[in-house]
């Protein structure tokens, strides 16, 4: 199996470049099968993934957080040319969100080992199509879509100066924007019924957990062939605090403060434009946008998925 790791050098306040190397000296000689490619610049790694599946490579790992995924998964399905690799993660960053919807192991070489091992298992993605200044743009996500309130959170951290600091810089971030929340109407349908409300944050998730680990989405997974979508109604900034909190202990929210329902796609409008991301990269703002579920898109080289909804 011909083996591609991508990977991004400045992951976990830069610790993924310095630890990459003695990383996978320290697993012997499953080593010598690892092709290592590093990415230099922001979007580096979806072109690299490209190239790799033109390549003809069998397996690419993203060494890194959820936004180096995000790009290896970009950079592999919008090329046409050669098969589909499996993917695997080799988890350095703020979040790795996606990862946590797996058991992976612990120990990062262990969590290598996975990554290189066999079977893989078929997950689905989302995929999203908004409209930009020359036409619509797409781009695929394999977590999570967000948004409102988390997309404004993911702004203020990704513009400060602090994010070495990764979660606690991420905590102040979320301090902030809870100060100065910004409501907004959304319309449209999920799946087959119609959709209006009010909301301070939307998402469509695949996995359990976003912004850094909350877990909201608690009967999500990727390996299931639907979004859960969750919202909440506008509220005060000490009614947002509790949710985020019981979030981060894993704790079920409760029914009326975070709305959830179910379905394979959405299309949504607002008569405002609204800040979205996907999987932690920041995509802009948007007045409509129209998201599908792509079932069993890809192979992901992981454990189990983790039982979720408890």
């Amino acid at each position: 199996m011909r083996v591609a790791a991508l990977v991004n050098p400045f992951a976990g306040s830069r610790t993924a470049g310095k630890q990459w190397p003695i990383l996978l000296q320290s697993i012997g000689w499953e080593a010598k099968r690892v092709d290592t490619f590093w990415s230099e610049y922001p979007g580096h790694c979806e072109s690299i993934a490209a190239s790799v599946r033109r390549s003809g490579y069998d397996r690419v790992i993203a060494v890194g957080g959820d936004g180096t995924l995000f790009e290896v998964l970009n950079g592999l399905w919008w090329e046409e040319r050669g098969d589909m690799p499996s993917v695997g993660m080799v988890p350095f960053g703020t979040g790795c969100d996606y990862f946590r919807n797996f058991e992976n192991g612990t120990g990062m070489a262990a969590r290598l080992k996975t990554a290189l091992g066999e079977p893989a298992i078929k997950v689905s993605l989302g995929k999203c199509r908004y409209p930009v200044q020359d036409g619509m743009r797409q781009r695929v996500f394999a977590n999570v879509l967000g948004l409102g309130f988390d997309a404004e959170v993911v702004r203020r951290f990704k513009s400060s100066n602090f994010q070495r600091l990764g979660l606690f810089s991420y905590g102040i971030s979320a301090i902030a924007e809870m100060r100065q929340l910004r409501p907004f109407a959304l319309e449209g349908t999920l799946g087959d019924s119609s959709f209006r409300a009010d909301a301070v944050f939307f998402a469509a998730t695949l996995g359990c957990c976003f912004g850094k680990g909350m877990r909201i989405a608690v009967d999500a997974s990727p390996s299931h062939d639907r979004f859960e979508f969750v919202h909440a109604a506008p509220m005060s900034p000490m009614g947002l605090f509790s949710p985020i909190i019981r979030a981060y202990l894993g704790l079920r929210q409760d029914d009326s403060v975070v709305k959830r329902s179910y379905g394979s796609g959405a299309v949504l409008g607002s008569s405002m434009p609204i800040m979205f991301e996907a999987d932690g990269e920041l995509l802009g703002q948007t007045g409509i946008v129209e998201i599908e579920l792509i079932p069993d898109a890809f192979s992901f080289a992981g454990g189990m998925t983790k039982k979720q909804g408890n």
